[in-house]
């Protein structure tokens, strides 16, 4: 072999040896991606929120953002600190082609940034159907390109459908800041953020939490001279200070939570057009306990600014009929009305 021909072949080993590392780095470390904001602004700020989010994603696995400190309002840095240190996660995407998306009341959104979220075991390593460990993140930007919110996302398909309609009904505005309020209040639920859950529902809101009731063994027949339906579901009325402190000391005995919404239904009330019925698949997965029900929430918006949950309730599965408590089992007055 020539010198040239040795050359050539040190070359080649060192090059493989470089894309061993640099994939063994990969596997060990996550995926090294970059986000690409392809429109939605002119291309310099496109550009510049590129260069900020490619360096956060790729900070995620390190639990500290530390090094990307200045990409953030003071409000996001401890918002986003906060989420990773309860939910570990990392990117999962190589590259990000997205867009900007221009808030009604100021601001950007940059969605669909797909990482890979550590799920951890349950006591009884039972898993929710949606436990997926494949997640989708929404940062949320300030008018000059600082991130002042990141938060786990509802599914693209469920955003796209929902921002369809809201087109066609006229209340596009509306439904875009419902979405990001659900957004939020799942990922206050996956911080342990019971200040955020305090402040989001009425003093006086309306909770209920479902049971199924099912006949017992040693008396099989007991239905079949009733009325009721085989699996009645049973509500418990609890007040909003009770359901913070169940919330509270749920968080309390739980390594970890995750809140996964599975699929979501918005609808505007008839005659009252600040009022809005949400209603939620959702799946619960933490340290100690995993369930999958369904959630309604009676949302008002009156105060734009800091909209109300009145009626929260959840049921572990719909009624015979494949319903679930909606905006007509409740009239809402208030206090000013």
């Amino acid at each position: 072999m020539t010198n040239g021909g040795r050359w050539i072949f040190f070359i080649a080993i060192i090059t493989i040896g470089v894309i061993s590392l640099t994939l063994s780095f990969q596997t060990a470390q996550g995926v090294i991606g970059e986000i690409l904001i392809t429109e939605g602004a002119e291309k310099s700020f496109c550009d510049q929120v590129s260069a900020n989010l490619t360096g956060v994603i790729n900070a995620l696995e390190t639990k500290d953002l530390s090094n990307v400190r200045a990409f953030f309002t003071d409000e996001g840095y401890s918002l986003a600190s906060d989420v990773l240190q309860r939910v570990p996660m990392e990117n999962a995407r190589r590259t990000h082609r997205t867009h900007l998306l221009r808030l009604p009341r100021g601001g950007w959104e940059v969605r669909d940034i797909k990482v890979s979220v550590e799920m951890g075991e349950t006591a009884n390593n039972k898993e929710p159907v949606a436990a997926n460990p494949n997640q989708f993140l929404v940062f949320e930007l300030s008018p000059d390109g600082l991130i002042r919110d990141m938060r786990f996302a509802m599914e693209s398909a469920h955003c796209k459908r929902i921002l369809e309609e809201g087109e066609k009904l006229n209340d596009f505005a509306r439904r875009q800041q419902i979405l990001q309020t659900v957004e939020i209040f799942r990922t206050a639920y996956c911080r342990k953020d019971t200040a955020y859950l305090k402040q989001i529902y009425s003093d006086d809101a309306l909770i209920l939490v479902g049971r199924v009731l099912k006949p017992r063994k040693d008396v099989p027949d007991m239905f079949k001279t009733s009325r009721l339906s085989p699996k009645k579901i049973e509500f418990l009325r609890l007040s909003k200070k009770q359901y913070i402190e169940r919330l509270d000391s749920l968080f309390e005995r739980n390594a970890f939570v995750k809140v996964i919404f599975d699929s979501v239904d918005i609808s505007c009330n008839d005659k009252d057009p600040y009022l809005y019925s949400v209603t939620l698949k959702q799946n619960w997965y933490s340290s100690t306990y995993s369930d999958t029900g369904w959630v309604f929430l009676l949302w008002d918006f009156k105060d734009e600014e800091n909209p109300t949950i009145y009626v929260r309730s959840w049921q572990p599965e719909p009624f015979e009929d494949g319903s679930i408590l909606n905006q007509f089992e409740f009239v809402v007055v208030r206090g000013n009305e």
